[in-house]
């Protein structure tokens, strides 16, 4: 709040960059509570009012994505169509392939305006629910403008950029790296759980709870995956316990360097990991 004052006040883009970097930290504290039915009030104040719908996240991140994480069931594995394709087994055409991977960071930065027009589109037919949080992005937009007119506009465009490209880059590589598009791998997964596993990348993973922000707390994405409702500042701990877990039973735990697997997703939009593979929605092949 303090950031978007100070951006109202002196319209200065630096503190439109800082209002981005903030409303980030505010939406990664959302996506923790939404998974939390005790905190679920908390996850309207932090998603809503950054142009987010708590609402359609509950229902297609919470319900889709974490239930049939990488596969045709998981909203998330078209969230980008057509600029961005991470279906692993799908062609890409040439803009696909050669253009839009390299071009990802503008794609990426306008992601929270095209979420936001997607959800009214949806609200308009009918398909969700109002809430007053849905003004809260235009309202943002109309103060900038009637105080610094068509740079007040721009104000907020430098803002949802930054948050653009910080959130969905790192949330991307959690789901878009070499071992995680391994749709053989995936498919022989004997339960949900490893699926979970083999769906999921983390980095950093020795870092405290406090230096994970940096990361909006989403490098330690798999222990996330396996343990949807447990509360984020209890991940470090259960990181440790989920190793030595995988190494008992002789599955695959991926963690890498975070240049390695953003080098991965780039990549993997480029060029089709799995070509013409089927992948199984429930795990084992039920």
């Amino acid at each position: 709040l303090s950031t978007s004052v100070l951006t109202y006040h002196t319209g200065w883009k630096t503190f439109a960059v800082l209002q981005g970097l903030m409303a980030t930290w505010v939406g990664a504290f959302g996506h923790n509570w939404v998974h939390q039915p005790r905190y679920r009030i908390w996850a309207y104040f932090s998603l809503d009012i950054i142009g987010f719908s708590s609402n359609a996240w509950y229902r297609e991140h919470n319900l889709q994505h974490h239930m049939f994480t990488n596969t045709p069931w998981d909203n998330h594995f078209k969230g980008t169509d057509p600029f961005l394709v991470t279906d692993p087994t799908v062609e890409r055409n040439w803009i696909q392939s050669r253009v839009s991977p390299y071009l990802h960071p503008l794609i990426l930065g306008f992601g929270l305006y095209g979420n936001y027009l997607i959800n009214c589109v949806e609200l308009c037919r009918g398909r969700e629910v109002f809430s007053l949080g849905k003004l809260a992005m235009p309202l943002h937009m109309a103060c900038l403008i009637s105080r610094w007119g068509s740079w007040g506009f721009w104000l907020h465009v430098i803002s949802t950029f930054v948050l653009g490209n910080y959130y969905f880059t790192i949330a991307l590589i959690n789901h878009n790296t070499t071992n995680t598009l391994d749709t053989k791998a995936r498919n022989d997964s004997q339960d949900w759980a490893v699926a979970q596993l083999r769906s999921s990348a983390d980095w950093s993973v020795n870092c405290s709870f406090l230096s994970a922000g940096r990361w909006l707390w989403l490098n330690f994405h798999t222990v996330h995956h396996v343990f949807p409702l447990v509360d984020f500042s209890h991940h470090p701990a259960i990181q440790s316990i989920l190793v030595k877990t995988c190494q008992e039973f002789g599955i695959k735990y991926e963690c890498e360097a975070f240049g390695t697997l953003y080098l991965q997703m780039v990549r993997s939009w480029a060029e089709p990991m799995s070509h013409m593979e089927n992948i199984l929605v429930y795990a084992g092949g039920i």
